[in-house]
């Protein structure tokens, strides 16, 4: 394990569900045409609110970017192998109302999560009078 990765992970190890943070990392990229130049490296910036680790094979840290109405947002899930570094801007930063839905939230859904969801809504089901989760 590299120095970088060694930070990377200490810092991993000790973020708190809803701790702001910074991540830089290495995203994957896609172009058409011919290859200019030899530049492959994609370098993202993604702020938001730290909600847990996901996957056994490969280790994604996920966090809630945008959040509409303290129930509706938008979250990234970044493979921990392409993260560059790891910023806490503040710790414990999510309101209490927005902290417990995000928790029920990575409690049941973090778990399933794929590559093409991104956005979850809380919506009720009528007849049911059920929460349901959907995905975008």
């Amino acid at each position: 394990m590299t120095q970088l990765n060694k930070q990377v992970s200490d810092v991993i190890s000790d973020l708190q569900f809803g701790d702001l943070i910074e991540v830089s990392w290495m995203d994957a990229s896609e172009a058409t045409g011919p290859l200019k130049g030899g530049h492959f490296d994609t370098s993202v910036q993604s702020v938001g609110y730290f909600l847990g680790l996901k996957g056994k094979r490969t280790r994604h840290v996920v966090i809630a970017k945008e959040v509409v109405d303290d129930e509706n947002f938008h979250y990234n899930v970044i493979p921990v192998a392409m993260i560059v570094k790891i910023t806490v801007q503040r710790r414990n930063a999510l309101k209490p109302r927005t902290k417990r839905v995000l928790k029920k939230f990575a409690q049941r859904v973090i778990p399933k999560l794929r590559k093409k969801d991104g956005w979850a809504y809380k919506r009720f089901n009528r007849s049911k009078r059920k929460e349901v989760t959907y995905f975008a």
